[in-house]
């Protein structure tokens, strides 16, 4: 049997199925007496601080400092004043149990999330779950699944409804070789956890927990999203083949990360990992990172009840500036609204989001979030080579704006005697038709410039790449996205600045050619690609590349431009 789900850390893991059926929590819902009432909020806080414990011993058995910060995270969350004090009101004015109250607060809070049109932030009902979860287990006296009885297995795979992030962050990697689970995100830190770890998993596979049996044999897929199940020993042999020859090719892509990105020809481009939190930087120069080409700080401010203060932030960007010795680390300042939102922000209810309050028009309004980001980032300058990078232009009013707010913080620090990267260039992203019409004029007044290309396929087709029903127009391979792109770093490259791409197709091997043809000067992608990238890169003649651009750029039909593509790229790597 076959069956399939979606893709979250991609591999092959081939062994024996472990059914994880975790206790059923039964929630003691009935009214306590009045008497009572001390003895459960008491019990609380004991289990409250035994839960604290926990992730405590769990976060202090990591070596990876960069996991620790989600059980950071997770204390924050739990410690956090209004959390407690709800569940402990809820006990004394409700006449009911503490794992009642802890249930009640956790399901508040997870409905809250709910409501608001955030995908990142709904990410985090699974970490709300996770502690409600261990403490309601603690009230309990139940044991948390902690897989230490595995420890006598090898090549175990994990079926389950779901997985915290909290036990996939607890396996032992030479027994536990893969998951698979009914429920989960793509952007959950579960999923992401276990990209880091390079686990191969497969998650939202329908009714798993009822298809798979323990000691089932499963192979998983990643690469084609297809889990056997039970296959027969010709299937099985072929499987681990084909892995040994996966393992093989990564460690030879991983041999190329200190060769250049270099055309056979001797066209060379720069090959950049964007990131979005400290998680991701652990691989970056191991798979060949020249440096960072987009660091999101937006998730900085979330998960959390606050703004993050001036010194949080520079200490955040100082370890990263660190980690990358001297390389380029390109920070983009807050990109919020759209569907990235604060809880502790007020937003306006806007019918287009995407077109509404979002990015640097937030600036205009909130100075003060925007000086204090500045601010940390010139201070964490000193430490390595910063670039900041401004999102959402649409406009030169917008520049003259944002490049005169800079010089106030500059100007404050150079009176303070401050020390600061005084050569620091300043960018911005181009990701409306706007910045396009424009641009010629943005590389008079900025010094280099990425091109979203997420964003601009969005607003140049007039599709909401979130929409179901139109999700199909969206395509980043039309001619007017191309012509858009083409367009942009024409204008930049007559004021000799630098422009680069930082968009998902950046990681798409089947346009590696046509994305240096256009001209680009740097590539910016998550860094499990740039191996393969680089590959593809030193295997064609830019001649070539351009040759395909010339002639890519007089269709007028998408198909036209993907069967030329296909045609002309079947040697590279996919």
């Amino acid at each position: 049997m076959i069956i399939k789900g979606i893709v979250v850390s991609p591999g092959y893991a081939c062994g024996n199925a472990f059914l994880l059926n975790e206790e059923n929590i039964c929630v003691n819902k009935n009214k306590i007496n009045i008497n009572d009432i001390d003895f459960e909020v008491s019990h609380f806080l004991k289990s409250h601080k035994e839960t604290v414990k926990q992730f405590k011993k769990i976060q202090s058995n990591l070596l990876d400092e960069d996991k620790k910060l989600l059980f950071d995270g997770y204390i924050i969350l739990l410690e956090d004043e209004s959390f407690i004090n709800d569940i402990i009101a809820l006990i004394k004015n409700n006449f009911i149990s503490a794992e009642f109250a802890v249930d009640k607060i956790i399901n508040k809070r997870v409905k809250a999330i709910n409501k608001v049109n955030n995908t990142y932030i709904k990410e985090r009902i699974n970490d709300f779950l996770d502690i409600g979860k261990r403490l309601i287990y603690n009230l309990k006296n139940i044991n948390n699944f902690d897989f230490n009885f595995l420890d006598k297995e090898n090549n175990i795979i994990i079926i389950s409804k779901d997985l915290s992030p909290s036990q996939v962050i607890q396996f032992n990697l030479k027994k536990i070789i893969g998951f698979i689970t009914e429920f989960g995100s793509i952007n959950s830190h579960t999923s992401i956890i276990a990209k880091s770890l390079e686990l191969p998993a497969i998650i939202k596979v329908k009714d798993v927990t009822k298809l798979i049996y323990n000691n089932d044999y499963i192979i998983i897929d990643g690469i084609k999203n297809n889990i056997y199940i039970n296959p027969n020993k010709n299937i099985i042999k072929k499987f681990k083949s084909k892995n040994k020859i996966y393992l093989y090719q990564k460690k030879k892509l991983i041999k190329l990360s200190k060769l250049p990105a270099k055309t056979l020809d001797g066209y060379r481009i720069k090959l950049f990992a964007n990131i979005g939190n400290d998680e991701e930087i652990k691989n970056i120069l191991n798979n060949g990172a020249e440096g960072i080409g987009l660091y999101r700080t937006e998730f900085l401010f979330m998960n959390r009840n606050s703004f993050p203060t001036e010194e949080e932030q520079f200490y955040s960007y100082k370890k990263i500036i660190e980690f990358m010795h001297g390389k380029i680390v390109t920070i983009r300042t807050l990109d919020l609204g759209g569907d990235k939102f604060l809880p502790y922000m007020n937003f306006p209810k806007e019918s287009t989001p995407f077109l509404g309050w979002r990015s640097i028009r937030i600036y205009v309004n909130n100075k003060n979030i925007l000086h204090d980001q500045l601010r940390a980032i010139l201070r964490a300058s000193v430490y390595g080579k910063v670039r900041i990078m401004f999102p959402m232009i649409i406009s030169m009013e917008e520049v003259f704006f944002l490049k005169n707010e800079f010089l106030k913080i500059k100007y404050e620090f150079k009176k303070k005697k401050i020390n600061f990267d005084k050569n620091i260039k300043i960018g911005a992203m181009i990701e409306t038709p706007a910045a396009v019409m424009i641009s010629k004029y943005l590389a008079e007044e900025l010094d280099f410039f990425s091109i979203g290309t997420n964003d601009l396929t969005q607003y140049t087709l007039a599709v909401d790449r979130n929409n179901a029903m139109v999700s199909h127009l969206y395509e980043t391979l039309s001619p007017s996205v191309l012509r858009m792109i083409k367009y942009s770093i024409d204008a930049v490259h007559k004021k000799n600045k630098e422009i680069g791409i930082c968009g998902e197709i950046a990681s798409d091997s089947s346009v590696t050619m046509l994305l240096l043809g256009l001209g680009l000067d740097e590539l910016s992608m998550s860094s499990n690609f740039i191996p393969k990238i680089k590959n593809n890169i030193r295997n064609f003649l830019w001649l070539d590349a351009k040759k395909l651009v010339f002639d890519i750029l007089k269709f007028n039909t998408i198909d036209k431009i993907k069967t030329l593509l296909k045609k002309k790229t079947k040697f590279l790597t996919y």
